[in-house]
């Protein structure tokens, strides 16, 4: 199947039927895929789609749609949000990395999904340069040679006439094993899904190189089963990319239709993940950062139901302080919270005894230093909502990485903690 250019699309665009590109075949396979998944990525137009808040790539058919992260509808720079949102992937460990691939994550992909299938076969070439791992299984057939557990019924029944044969049960130690089933069944998906000619030449010499190996039927909890050990902990890179291939590809089987993969992030999740991690790595000593604390807001009186409060990031200093950071991936307007925002960080502030609550938003200028508007809470309630804004992007375009020393001087400031 010959692929067509991948397109890209911002967060809450809309994406019509053209008869060219995005045909109306692919329309209604998308339609297929977006009810057996509740509507929860996409709204069906009735002549197109509208994105939401997710964010990554989705292939139906012969057609990639990367679907891209954006702050402010006035930049529309798609290479330069396409490599935004693939380094805070990185950032966030949701694409995992090496250090010996971040060189060719470097380059240029024709599409997001390059990315992952490309980081996939090196992680899978480094494991087959290692040697793929080998267990015990057992394994049940007729051998000339009594071996293992004979079994009594099964020699019965096929060996009456044939009297020099055993039918046993016995042990064999070789590659055939869940976790190289699983890789090789990802291996098998990628020519359905890859675009470029480099990478399926790549996926060729991987094949020919991997035992033969049975098909296996997964699901999610193929995965959760799996125990690792020493000999298998290095799959975990490898593993978790084929989860993100099996799990999410929807296999044509129907006939006439498109297979459709989906690989999305909510980017609500991504900001705050990343936030989180870029924060930690600037906290004085003493200082103690907490993600999604839960603590009861409410509950019934005879306990058969009850409602939880979690901010995204709780911070204690060493003096007990604390500060309570809810962070938001939109912009408010006119700089003004909205009203539910605003209710969330007084609960969270009275919860967590916090002087200092703080609503994290992005902006689309580009720079370093965050930008801070404080506001009061009134009657009674001394505790501030403080409206922080952080640029996502430096002053040289890319995924801003230094904003969180800056953060953490100001927060000591407001608290009226020294150096």
């Amino acid at each position: 199947m010959k692929r067509k250019p991948p397109i890209r699309v911002f967060e809450y665009d809309r994406l019509f039927v053209d008869d060219k590109v995005f045909t109306r075949k692919h329309w209604e396979d998308l339609g297929f895929y977006n009810s057996k998944n509740e509507s929860c990525f996409f709204d069906l137009l009735p002549n197109g789609v509208r994105f939401k808040q997710y964010v990554g790539v989705v292939q139906v058919g012969d057609l990639t749609i990367e679907i891209l992260p954006k702050v402010d509808r006035s930049d529309v720079s798609k290479d330069k949000w396409q490599a935004v949102l693939l380094d805070m992937l990185r950032e966030c460990q949701w694409m995992q990395v090496h250090a010996h691939q971040e060189a060719s994550l470097r380059l240029k992909h024709n599409s997001i999904l390059d990315a992952y299938l490309d980081m996939y076969l090196a992680a899978c070439e480094r494991l087959l340069r290692e040697g793929l791992v080998k267990k015990y299984r057992q394994q049940e057939g007729n051998l000339f040679a009594l071996k293992g557990k004979l079994k009594f019924a099964g020699h019965i029944n096929r060996n009456v006439v044939h009297q020099e044969r055993f039918y046993t049960e016995h042990s064999i130690y070789d590659r055939d094993n869940i976790f190289n089933r699983i890789l090789l069944k990802a291996l098998r998906v990628i020519p359905k899904l890859a675009n470029s000619p480099l990478l399926k030449d790549k996926l060729s010499r991987l094949l020919l190189e991997f035992p033969v190996l049975p098909d296996l039927s997964v699901n999610s909890k193929t995965f959760q089963n799996l125990v690792y050990d020493r000999k298998t902990e290095r799959y975990k890179p490898a593993l978790e990319i084929a989860a993100m291939l099996l799990l999410n590809y929807r296999p044509d089987v129907r006939g006439g239709r498109n297979h459709v993969l989906a690989i999305l992030f909510d980017m609500n999740e991504l900001w705050e993940e990343y936030f989180y991690r870029r924060l930690r790595r600037s906290l004085p000593t003493g200082w103690t950062i907490q993600a999604q604390a839960r603590e009861v807001f409410w509950e019934r009186k005879d306990g058969s139901a009850r409602k939880i409060i979690k901010p995204d990031i709780v911070l204690r200093t060493q003096e007990s302080h604390a500060v309570v950071i809810d962070t938001k991936w939109k912009l408010p307007d006119n700089n003004i919270p909205s009203d539910a925002d605003l209710k969330q960080v007084f609960a969270y502030n009275e919860y967590w005894g916090a002087k200092w609550g703080i609503l994290a938003y992005p902006k689309p200028e580009m720079g370093r230093e965050p930008s801070w508007e404080e506001g009061l809470f009134l009657k009674g309630n001394t505790s501030e909502c403080v409206v922080s804004k952080l640029s996502v992007l430096n002053r040289e375009g890319k995924l801003n990485k230094e904003f969180t020393d800056a953060y953490v001087q100001t927060i000591k400031g407001k608290i009226g903690l020294k150096d």
